[in-house]
């Protein structure tokens, strides 16, 4: 009687407990193939890097959360790099299936290049 009780007891924390195992977060590299972000035109120049946490739900993201690294990013540069991030994860190739998962981006922006100044050769 006491090995069935401890074999039901078992068997009711496995049951409790699967639902919150299954929303543990993954490594990517098992459940999507995520191409790297297009790195968006901004006037900020510097390192800069994002945890991003993304849902899957029958083989497609559905839900994106994006968590900045870094400080000092400027903010039009800040929203156009989570949005080129969370676009690559939305377009990501997912396996079949519900998960969760996360992944690191990391960015390392050059100064951008100044325009040539114009020109008097037509004068």
């Amino acid at each position: 009687m006491t090995t069935t009780l401890r074999a039901l007891a078992v068997v009711s924390a496995l049951l409790l407990a699967g639902p919150a195992l299954a929303q543990q977060p993954e490594s990517s590299d098992e459940v999507c193939r995520v191409r790297a972000p297009k790195i968006p035109v901004v006037d900020w120049s510097g390192q800069a890097a994002y945890r991003a946490k993304a849902t899957v739900k029958d083989g497609r993201v559905v839900a994106v959360e994006v968590t900045s690294l870094t400080r000092g990013v400027e903010r039009r540069a800040q929203r156009s790099i989570v949005q080129a991030v969370s676009e690559a994860l939305r377009f990501a190739n997912c396996q079949p299936g519900d998960h969760v998962f996360e992944k690191t981006f990391s960015f390392d922006i050059p100064p951008a290049a100044s325009a040539p100044a114009a020109s008097d050769a037509g004068r």
